[in-house]
């Protein structure tokens, strides 16, 4: 005969058999033929913050397992409530389009409209015609173009479609402060967003004997454009000036030795010039007072001249038949016809007014006179 305590055992575990498979039944259950589900979708929400989908069941009853599909992927799962309503909380990385689904039972599709991230970054100095680094994060990719726009006053300066994650370099010719956006172009689903900055561009009138940061600027992009400079030193000095000449000279600008907006925007519109040979060899401009040192069919160093007062330095193609290294008044000469020579000398005004020779620089001739080798080609024009 079993103890009452073993009767109760049995019967509790006959229960528990009977209600395991209810439950296991009521975890799988799903909509029946004629029920509707119905999915509302979250408003804005930014690419990559958690959004929340209700929907309901109709008829009505707990425990439904309902699917939320995207592009035929199951992202979450849940179960109805007593009154058939459900929800869904998921981070957004995709506009959708998004479904309930139960069983064969679908919900119309729904999208969500996603805020793009968008980070910009600029870098460079603010100086007329420098470069200026734009540098545009999008995510996710896909939603959309990016634009950047620059308004100076109410003209539109800049207009222009960048690239995603990759630097843009633009450069701006006006002294004046700017107004600075990208924005997005948005693709199907996704929204509009910008970012915008102001910005201040100068053009600071460098002249013989400034100093400091922006004169190293000056100076090193001179050097960068194959103007013949000692170094960089942050120091307008008499090198610095006759560079400026140069760059003066080749833009057509008035020979004042000043850095002015017109300097600055001729310095950041500056490309090397294209030599009239082939090979390796000098040029001289006596329209523009400059020497070319050329390398390879491409100008290599920029170098003020002056050339004969009266006109007379000849013209054509020569080649150096001596060199002679030091003197005091023809420093470093390469001759390269007669008593015409390629030299330094103390005075190298940014005009005609030599005897007829081709000065150049005292502090470029010793570098200059390694450059030119004994036979070299020397073409001298107007």
């Amino acid at each position: 005969m079993r103890s009452p305590l073993s009767l109760f055992a049995v019967v509790l575990v006959a229960a528990v058999a009977a209600i395991a498979p209810a439950r296991v039944a009521a975890a799988d259950a799903v909509a029946n033929a004629g029920d509707t589900l119905s999915l509302s979708p979250p408003g804005v929400t930014t690419f990559g913050e958690t959004g929340s989908f209700v929907g309901a069941l109709a008829p009505g009853r707990a425990g439904v397992s309902i699917d939320l599909v995207s592009a035929d992927t199951v992202l979450a799962q849940t179960q109805t409530t007593a009154n058939g309503s459900f929800s869904f909380n998921l981070r957004l990385n995709s506009p959708g389009p998004y479904l309930a689904r139960s069983g064969s039972i679908v919900s119309s599709s729904v999208s969500v409209p996603i805020r793009p991230i968008l980070t910009v970054s600029l870098r460079g100095d603010r100086v007329v015609g420098q470069p200026l680094q734009l540098r545009a994060r999008l995510r996710p990719a896909a939603a959309g173009k990016l634009r950047l726009i620059v308004v100076r006053g109410h003209k539109r300066a800049l207009s222009r479609f960048v690239p995603a994650g990759k630097p843009f370099i633009f450069a701006l010719a006006r002294a004046a402060r700017h107004s600075v956006w990208v924005e997005v172009e948005p693709n199907a689903g996704y929204t509009q967003i910008a970012r915008k900055f102001h910005l201040g561009v100068t053009a600071p009138p460098l002249h013989l004997g400034s100093r400091g940061r922006t004169v190293r600027l000056l100076e090193s992009a001179l050097i960068a454009h194959h103007f013949a400079l000692l170094h960089a030193d942050s120091a307008f000095g008499a090198d610095t000036l006759e560079a400026v000449y140069a760059l003066q000279k080749l833009s057509g600008l008035s020979c004042s030795g000043r850095m002015s907006e017109a300097a600055w925007r001729a310095l950041g519109r500056s490309t090397p010039p294209r030599p009239r040979l082939r090979g390796s060899y000098i040029e001289v401009d006596k329209t523009k007072q400059v020497l070319y040192v050329v390398r390879g069919g491409e100008v290599a160093l920029i170098v003020p001249v002056s050339t004969g007062a009266t006109g007379n330095t000849p013209i054509g193609i020569f080649h150096v038949y001596s060199k002679v290294p030091g003197g005091a008044v023809m420093y470093y000469s390469n001759y390269f016809t007669g008593a015409f020579a390629i030299h330094g000398y103390v005075d190298v005004p940014p005009y005609p007014a030599s005897h007829g020779c081709v000065r150049v620089p005292m502090w470029i001739a010793t570098h200059l006179y390694g450059l030119i080798s004994m036979g070299m080609r020397v073409y001298i024009h107007y």
